[in-house]
């Protein structure tokens, strides 16, 4: 299984390790998952092709890297304004999400599952700090995926880098802001001496993590054995939101510590990307019926969870 994180970045390689451990103390050891960073495999955006050539008879990767060479699977990773990680898990189990996944990739011979998730994203470290739509353009940003294009159409240049090179384009002057993953992540990267302005979430209200897995090879395990690799990648997928709310809320207050403080996005940005994440959404839906599928169907989703969250959730948390 080759995978797309460093193994200095905390959360992101351990839901990958995590899920291999799991599927061999499940089975018994009749099916053994070797774990192939980065380092070792030099392509962490590579993986779906690498999947398809028989490189790896899997690969642990987010689907936004791939959205050029499928477009429809960009929005399994994330789309601005749109699920949390619960709802997510909902969407792919309950709503219909994995039934889409998995019949939008069976022609590329790929399996795909969640098996992790980031949970809420911060917004970005930005040089200058957002006090208009206007500070946005011409803005380089590290930024995959779907939100790229969203910042892209409000006048920001997307600059697609794997996580583990942001800190040297920082250096080598070749952005002037990312987005990376969040506080647990964030603080490990010398992010602030470039980008002392670290803004709040908007765009990534979760990021999930996803196998890719050998079609055939997958379908040609015996039936125990699927399952046991299908609910590894679950428990994989709800311990690493677990994993994440606590790692980030202690290294939020450490980041505080040293004087970073998350400043909230002014509401006339906050419009501007809401506008602009419509318009993409409709560009998108008209230009791939499978794309068009996806959004319909998380959309859905979303209008049928969205209304008892702020029953729920809002209250419960403007009660603390």
């Amino acid at each position: 299984m080759g995978t797309s994180w460093p193994t200095s970045l905390p959360l992101l390689h351990e839901s990958a390790v995590d899920f291999a451990q799991s599927v061999a103390a499940a089975s018994g050891e009749r099916l053994l998952i070797e774990v192939v960073d980065p380092s070792k495999h030099g392509a962490p955006a590579g993986l779906l092709q690498a999947v398809k050539d028989g490189k790896f008879e899997m690969g642990h990767t987010t689907a936004q890297y791939y959205a050029a060479a499928v477009p429809a699977i960009d929005f399994f990773t994330a789309i601005p304004f749109g699920l949390t990680a619960i709802e997510n898990h909902g969407w792919l189990n309950e709503g219909g999400g994995q039934a889409l996944f998995e019949s939008i990739l069976a022609p590329h011979n790929i399996m795909p599952m969640a098996a992790g998730n980031t949970a809420v994203q911060m917004g970005g470290w930005f040089a200058k700090e957002l006090k208009s739509p206007e500070d946005l353009k011409g803005v380089r940003i590290r930024i995959a995926g779907f939100p790229g294009k969203v910042l892209a159409r409000v006048g920001a240049v997307p600059v697609n880098l794997p996580l583990g090179q942001i800190a040297q384009a920082f250096a080598d002057g070749r952005i002037d802001a990312a987005d990376v993953v969040g506080p647990a992540i964030d603080a490990t990267l010398p992010l602030a001496q470039y980008a002392p302005h670290y803004h709040a979430p908007w765009h990534e209200p979760d990021v999930v993590l996803h196998l890719f897995i050998d079609r055939t090879k997958f379908l040609a395990l015996p039936a125990e054995l699927q399952h046991i690799v299908r609910q590894c990648a679950q428990a994989a997928a709800l311990r690493s939101i677990a994993r994440a709310q606590d790692r980030n809320a202690v290294a939020m207050r450490g980041l505080q510590a040293r004087g970073i403080f998350v400043k909230p996005l002014p509401a006339s940005v906050r419009q501007a990307l809401k506008a602009a994440t419509a318009a993409e959404l409709a560009e998108s839906a008209k230009a791939s019926a499978d794309a068009k599928a996806v959004i319909d169907s998380l959309l859905a989703y979303k209008d049928r969870v969205a209304g008892y969250a702020l029953q729920a959730d809002d209250a419960v948390f403007h009660g603390r």
